[in-house]
């Protein structure tokens, strides 16, 4: 966690309290896939922005909106078009109280397998 704030300026604090305020107080910024377990677990660095779904009251599995990147600097990947009120003021919040790297947001929508078969055919 210590290299991903010194290398890119990630203030990851600010972003997991951010997810909180505008995704709900169980979201999270920091999960990971692991491919030994075959689930998300977590992780020290904000990777994988997602919220619980439930079952009964239970969280049962994570659902992912987004992936944080910092390989072409500090950006938000999301990937539920309905989310996108939210990623919008995440990023404005984050980028309004920190000094150092800016975050930006990517939209990656995939859209549903229907309209993808459609586009294919």
């Amino acid at each position: 966690m210590a290299k991903l704030q010194k290398a890119a300026g990630v203030d990851v604090p600010l972003v997991e309290s951010l997810v909180k305020t505008h995704f709900g107080p169980e979201a999270t910024a920091q999960l990971s896939w692991s491919i030994t377990r075959g689930r998300y677990v977590r992780s020290d660095l904000p990777q994988r922005l997602a919220v619980p779904q439930k079952l009964f009251g239970v969280r049962v599995w994570w659902r992912p909106i987004g992936e944080f990147s910092d390989n072409i600097g500090f950006r938000l990947e999301l990937w539920r078009p309905e989310c996108l009120p939210q990623a919008e003021a995440l990023v404005a919040d984050y980028n309004a109280k920190t000094q150092g790297t800016k975050l930006e947001l990517a939209h990656c929508f995939m859209g549903s397998r229907a309209a993808r078969r459609a586009a294919v055919a």
